[in-house]
């Protein structure tokens, strides 16, 4: 998974909107898939600054590769894409379920290194 809308198709099955085979039914689905959109975009910012804080990258594209770790992409973009797919259906059951592993996750999206600068002044003239 690489693509914004790799994501979306996750958290669709994730949710189970999927059809009798487990696949996404991109037709029927059409409305989700225009909302999931905006959904998706959401998480990647949010994401993004916490895994890129200094590199933000405003280009969102659904199926240009996105600019996270592989850990956050395939671990926890779909849960969050998930709460937010289920909270605008009103599905509040799934909402709650997807909120808590997307926080829980959430917690493992890379940080970058803090560098410490040595700022105490040295005697010298």
């Amino acid at each position: 998974m690489k693509t914004g809308k790799e994501v979306l198709e996750q958290a669709l099955r994730l949710l189970g909107y999927t059809n009798h085979t487990g696949d996404i039914d991109a037709v029927r689905d059409a409305e989700l898939f225009k909302s999931g959109s905006a959904k998706v975009r959401q998480i990647y910012y949010e994401l993004q600054r916490i895994e890129h804080p200094d590199d933000i990258d405003t280009d969102f594209n659904m199926t240009k590769e996105l600019k996270l770790s592989s850990i956050t992409i395939e671990d926890v973009m779909p849960y969050g894409v998930a709460m937010l797919i289920a909270q605008s259906d009103g599905n509040y059951n799934s909402q709650t379920l997807f909120a808590q592993l997307y926080n829980q996750k959430r917690s493992s999206v890379p940080k970058p290194v803090a560098r410490v600068k040595d700022v105490i002044p040295r005697g010298g003239c």
